[in-house]
C-alpha cells in the first residue's frame, strides 16, 4: 500500500506455487537441486522424488500429482522414457526432460509421448527454474536439446558407419584397443585408424574428443554409452560402460 492508501503499482506480484517432482537415480544431484531451486524461486516446491516413475506414483497414492515432474531418460529399472512419460501425463503432470546425455531417440521418444523439452543437467538452475515454469504454463521448453531431439536424424551418430560406432562404444566404455581390435576381429591399426576417423569427426564438429576421457563423453552425450551409475546404484545389464575385462 502506498502512504495514500492505494496499492503500489510498482510492486511486483508473488510467482504462483508451483509444485514438482523428480524421478531420477541420482539422489545427491536432486538434493543440491532441490536447494538451489529454493533458493531461487520460493514458489517452487518439490513434493516428492524418487528413482522410478511406479515408486513416485506409490509415494503419492492418493494425493494429486505435481503440476510438473523431472523425469531422468535412462532409470536403472529399465523402463523405457515412452512409457514414463505416458504414465505421469496420464496421471495428471506434465513432464520436462531432464538428463545427462545427448540421447536424441530417446528423447525423441519421449517427446511423442508427451513431454515438453529436454534440459540436460549441466544447465544453470536459473534455466531449469524457467523451463519449469513454462512447462507449468502448456509451453514447449524451447532448448538445444530439444531442438536437437526433434531432428534426430542428424545428430552426430548418423554420421558414425556402424563399425566406428562399435570401435567408440567399446573403447570409450574402457577396452584398450588391442582388445577392441580382437572383439571385433580386425587388425590393431585397422581400430586405431577407426579410432582417428572417430575423433577426426569430433573435431570437424568443434567437439573435439583427444583423450580416452573426451571421447567417453561425447559417447555419453551421443546416447552411445550410458551415464556411469551414482555410487551404490543398481546396474541393470547393458546400462553401463564395458570395462576392460569385457
Amino acid at each position: 500500500m502506498t502512504p495514500t492508501g492505494g496499492h503500489d503499482e510498482g510492486a511486483v506480484a508473488p510467482r504462483p506455487s508451483l509444485r514438482i517432482a523428480a524421478v531420477d537415480d541420482h539422489p545427491a544431484l536432486l538434493a543440491g537441486l532441490q536447494l538451489e531451486l529454493a533458493r531461487l524461486d520460493d514458489g517452487v516446491v518439490f513434493v516428492a522424488t524418487a528413482p522410478t516413475v511406479p515408486d513416485l506414483l506409490a509415494q503419492l497414492a492418493g494425493t494429486p500429482l505435481p503440476d510438473v515432474v523431472l523425469l531422468d531418460l535412462r532409470l536403472g529399472d529399465g523402463s523405457s522414457p515412452a512409457g514414463n512419460v505416458g504414465a505421469l501425463v496420464d496421471g495428471g503432470s506434465r513432464v520436462l526432460v531432464y538428463t545427462e546425455g545427448r540421447q536424441h531417440e530417446e528423447a525423441l521418444a519421449a517427446l511423442q509421448a508427451g513431454a515438453q523439452g529436454v534440459l540436460l543437467k549441466d544447465r544453470p538452475v536459473a534455466t531449469v527454474a524457467e523451463a519449469l515454469r513454462a512447462v507449468a504454463d502448456g509451453e514447449t521448453v524451447s532448448s538445444a536439446e530439444t531442438a536437437a531431439a526433434l531432428q534426430v536424424d542428424e545428430d552426430l551418430t548418423s554420421h558414425l558407419s556402424p563399425q566406428e560406432r562399435r570401435v567408440l562404444e567399446l573403447y570409450a566404455g574402457g577396452m584398450p584397443a588391442r582388445s577392441v581390435a580382437l572383439r571385433l576381429g580386425v587388425t590393431l591399426e585397422t581400430a586405431k585408424s577407426y579410432l582417428k576417423r572417430i575423433r577426426a569427426k569430433y573435431a570437424a564438429l568443434d567437439r573435439p574428443a583427444y583423450t580416452r576421457m573426451e571421447l567417453y563423453r561425447r559417447a555419453v552425450e551421443d546416447g552411445v554409452l550410458a551415464p556411469l551409475p551414482a555410487p551404490g546404484a543398481t546396474v541393470s545389464p547393458g546400462k553401463h560402460p564395458r570395462g576392460a575385462d569385457d
